[in-house]
């Protein structure tokens, strides 16, 4: 059917939040009243304030140093940010203008030597590699304007994402009056903290104020913030984070009012029985939104998984409704082939039902997979089994020991393939273990994340399709899906890249490289008793995603807009905090924690990791 079809989604690589680990009471009320403290929590204790890597502080990236552009991963929105606006001025050179009034927060001026400086210390750190995009030279042309000049023709579509920071892609504008004297090798076995605290002299909002040891982190409100004409005056004062020991204690924390707001996996609907004025992305169930497909990968070097027939009758076996009514928290692969709707604005332009109906599988038609299969004259034994070359088929199904959703998924697939004749081992790993099966091509089948919180269809497909594409743990290889991204990667016409969306998305249909199974969601609780107007669904301004390394992709912006409760909300600006209480009884929690020895959730945030590390920077020619 049709509507059937339409579920088919590809995606893009991150990880959510599994277990955090330990929590010291925070006390000191008075030194921080509640009507100006925000509390968040990480799942790390904080130990390490390296704003470049390693920092594991909430608000290094975003709060404290900035980036050119902020992007709002929820809607794809490329917010200017300390650049008032960029352009190429010609065919290899990318022009960025700055914002006027910019300063450090040492009252110096921030200027376009520091932009320059910024991205050329990224390189010498060896953090970014510019010239494998074809950067040749960065030029100074005054105080507010920087340009980046190409050697031949950039890579139009992977430049364009370097404006903001994140998971290897950008750069935080750093100040050269203080980081030229700091010699970048020396930089990987820094933590920012004692001594070398006097280097983190930001332009953002927030200062950091003091790391109290395994309990947390104090970011302090930096008056003087250039942004405070532009964007409005943060409401917070103080923003904690504190190191919450694991779920159960944090939903403990957010029943009785420590905690405004983080990114854990609690029961929601039992908690917001206890506290009325818990929210979250959505008004009613599943209440977190959807955000990160979850793949089933085929080890596409290795029989039968090399045959996209093959792939495609499995594909056919896979019933995301029972995935999502009996395993993980998540839901349906939304329509096609992102999951998370990033095509759509292609839709007309590409035909994409078009496409689907031509090309796709229905998720559940098992008599079909059974035609395809007996086609491919994979018949069955006498117990039943599916043989190939004489022998039972036997898919080993690679997945993380500590990742309960995708052991949950990975089981019920178990079961659903069965249905067709076709025995399947689940293999559960660490994280290295599982990650160096994919590499080594050590698998059957894995399940995995894959690329959606890449805000374009090139960077997704890139990461998916390309050799060498860090969401593509199938060492799937097309050498006309090669071309295609070649020739996309060098346009900016919106016309061509309509045509090199809807070519990609027929080679994914028809080789079925992977297979979205579930839809996984984004963990989002805010406490509305201290601080309100929060992002949702219908002011999705920010984004609910609160861990270290994701100020840039939408957590600055969600902090920067909360208000304190009884004002009236605003769509845009202002952010706000709360402390916890010095109460350590444990009430009733309901957490829908994992089991403790390592359990946890393989949610959006590891993803969004692996979704952009590098994302193929390849010299293009």
């Amino acid at each position: 059917m049709k509507t059937a079809k339409r579920y088919l989604a590809m995606a893009v690589v991150a990880v959510m939040l599994g277990s955090v680990f330990g929590f010291a009471p925070v006390s000191a009320a008075s030194m921080y009243p509640r009507s100006e403290t925000l509390y968040t929590a990480n799942s790390a204790p904080p130990t390490n304030a390296n704003p470049f890597q390693g920092g594991n502080i909430i608000g290094l990236d975003g709060l404290i140093f900035e980036p050119l552009a902020m992007l709002n991963f929820m809607t794809g929105e490329l917010k200017p940010w300390l650049a008032e606006s960029w352009d190429w001025v010609e065919p290899n050179v990318f022009q960025v203008k700055l914002r006027s009034g910019l300063r450090w927060q040492d009252g110096e001026p921030l200027t376009a030597e520091d932009v320059k400086f910024s991205y050329e210390y990224y390189q010498e750190i060896g953090l970014r590699d510019w010239t494998a995009l074809g950067l040749e030279e960065i030029k100074v042309v005054d105080d507010r304007t920087v340009e980046f000049v190409f050697d031949g023709t950039p890579n139009y579509q992977l430049w364009q994402l370097q404006l903001f920071y994140g998971w290897g892609q950008g750069a935080l504008i750093i100040p050269k009056h203080i980081f030229k004297d700091v010699d970048p090798k020396q930089i990987p076995k820094m933590t920012f903290l004692g001594d070398e605290k006097k280097y983190l002299v930001g332009s953002g909002p927030y200062k950091l104020d003091e790391v109290v040891e395994q309990q947390k982190a104090i970011l302090v409100r930096n008056d003087d913030w250039w942004g405070n004409d532009v964007f409005g005056k943060p409401a917070p004062k103080y923003i904690i984070q504190l190191y919450v020991k694991d779920n159960s204690q944090a939903a403990n924390m957010f029943i009785k009012g420590d905690l405004d707001v983080g990114t854990y996996y609690i029961d929601i609907v039992q908690a917001k029985k206890q506290n009325p004025n818990l929210a979250s992305w959505l008004e009613e169930p599943p209440y977190f939104p959807p955000v990160a497909p979850v793949l089933l990968y085929f080890n596409t070097k290795k029989p039968p998984m090399d045959n996209p027939q093959f792939r495609k009758a499995i594909a056919m076996a896979i019933n995301p409704d029972q995935i999502v009514k009996n395993g993980p928290i998540g839901g349906k692969p939304a329509e096609i082939p992102f999951g998370t709707g990033l095509l759509q604005k292609w839709a007309d332009k590409i035909d994409l039902d078009g496409l689907v109906e031509k090309y796709g599988w229905n998720y559940g038609d098992i008599a079909e997979a059974n035609r395809i299969l007996d086609e491919l004259g994979m018949k069955k034994d006498s117990n039943g089994w599916r043989t190939y070359n004489g022998k039972e088929i036997e898919l080993h199904l690679v997945t993380c020991a500590g990742c309960s959703d995708w052991i949950s998924a990975a089981e019920i697939i178990q079961n659903q393939l069965r249905a067709l004749g076709i025995k399947v081992v689940i293999d559960k790993y660490d994280w290295g273990a599982m990650m160096d099966r994919y590499h080594n091509g050590e698998f059957d089948l894995g399940l995995h994340w894959s690329g959606t919180f890449q805000p374009t269809a090139y960077a997704v497909y890139n990461a998916l399709l390309s050799e060498g594409g860090v969401a593509n743990f199938g060492n799937y290889t097309n050498s006309e899906a090669q071309g295609v991204l070649d020739e996309f990667s060098k346009t900016t016409d919106p016309n061509k890249e309509a045509e090199y969306v809807k070519k990609l998305s027929e080679i994914w249909l028809k080789d079925v490289p992977a297979v979205p199974v579930y839809m996984a969601t984004l963990f989002y609780e805010a406490n509305t008793k201290y601080w309100t107007n929060w992002p949702n669904e219908k002011n999705p301004y920010g984004v609910p995603i609160f861990w270290a390394k994701y100020g840039t992709w939408g957590t600055a912006l969600a902090l920067l807009g909360v208000k304190p409760a009884g004002e009236a909300p605003a769509t845009t600006t202002e952010s706000h905090t709360t402390s916890p209480s010095q109460s350590q009884e444990t009430t009733s929690t309901p957490s829908s924690s994992t089991n403790e020895e390592g359990g946890g959730i393989c949610g959006p945030a590891l993803i969004v990791g692996l979704a952009v590390v590098p994302l193929l920077l390849r010299r293009r020619r």
